[in-house]
């Protein structure tokens, strides 16, 4: 969904300018000076979404000279870019690079088109997971096609479900597995190449470490999985993790709790509990975007949710 089309709700804040004179900068990433290349044709739109751990804007700019300090004073900011195309301190930045910093950098750039892009601010540093283990910089990382083509995905579903909430109460319990599933698609998206490989003679000492999830999972019973939960059960970084479950498992940390969370919904529906519906149970186990779990259920288990919880029933 295009941002010009997404309508504010008591959940998403949306902003739209038609005349330069009135445009205000966002602060997510900090005040800058923008000077407009074609005044005439200005517009901009502008979707705000604050999320449990950090603030998220969706934006289509204008065709500008751009100069700012850049960055956040704590936690770790992003640029994700929808369609994207800029000259930034003589350096090309495309639709497949991803800007991520620490501290304040001085940019100047030259966007000679309106660019779409996420804006985004976590407060936690991120340096757990991997993809920003640098102290004060701007970092610029160039992605592959297809985990950048699922994490936009993941981010307009996220705008879209928000700009259709009106019940702040019923967003709330989708805040976090929303951000969860956007930083599975920033973790496979930013992890360095290669970050993944397990050292000579790991395996048994990655072996334990799977064990013990598993035994933590179980613990945690219906409860929804959170990577950032169970790192810091185990006492370990969630990139360990990751390390982890792809040397046993051959697959990443998010799809393996993915696995789980699927199988616990599937013993829900399978119970066919008076009362329960498939909506209820899916979120219940942290799936936010149904049309997803629908379909990652029927490829897991060959058969839709809705067939389980009926013979659950008649069982």
């Amino acid at each position: 969904m295009p941002v010009r089309r997404l309508k504010p709700s008591r959940v998403l804040g949306v902003e739209r300018f038609s005349d330069f004179g009135e445009f205000r900068a966002n602060e997510v990433l900090g005040l800058g000076t923008s000077t407009p290349l074609r005044p005439r044709e200005f517009s901009l739109s502008r979707a705000i979404l604050p999320l449990r751990d950090g603030l998220f804007v969706l934006q289509r700019s204008f065709a500008r000279k751009f100069e700012a300090e850049i960055g956040t004073d704590k936690g770790v900011g992003l640029v994700v870019p929808l369609t994207f195309h800029s000259i930034a301190n003589g350096r090309e930045v495309d639709s497949s690079t991803i800007s991520i910093m620490r501290g304040k950098a001085a940019v100047e750039a030259i966007e000679h088109h309106p660019n779409t892009y996420l804006m985004l601010r976590f407060n936690s540093d991120m340096h757990h997971r991997g993809w920003a283990d640098f102290d004060t910089s701007l970092a610029y990382v160039r992605a592959q096609d297809d985990p950048m083509t699922r994490l936009r995905a993941a981010i307009l579903e996220m705008f879209s479900l928000a700009s259709a909430c009106n019940d702040p109460r019923q967003f709330e319990p989708l805040n976090r597995p929303i951000q969860e599933t956007l930083l599975a698609g920033l973790d496979a998206t930013l992890l360095p190449s290669g970050a993944l490989a397990a050292r000579r003679g790991s395996f048994d000492r990655h072996r334990r470490l799977i064990a013990h999830l598993d035994e933590v999972v179980a613990l945690f019973g219906s409860k929804p999985l959170y990577s950032d939960d169970l790192s810091a059960a185990l006492g370990v970084s969630v990139r360990t993790l990751q390390t982890a479950t792809h040397a046993v498992h051959g697959v990443s940390l998010h799809h393996y709790l993915r696995l789980k969370r699927l199988w616990s919904t599937r013993i829900q529906l399978m119970t066919g509990s008076a009362g329960l519906s498939v909506k209820a149970a899916a979120l219940g186990n942290g799936f936010w975007h149904l049309g997803d779990f629908s379909r990652s259920y029927k490829m897991t288990f060959g058969e839709a949710p809705s067939e389980t919880l009926a013979r659950g029933r008649r069982l």
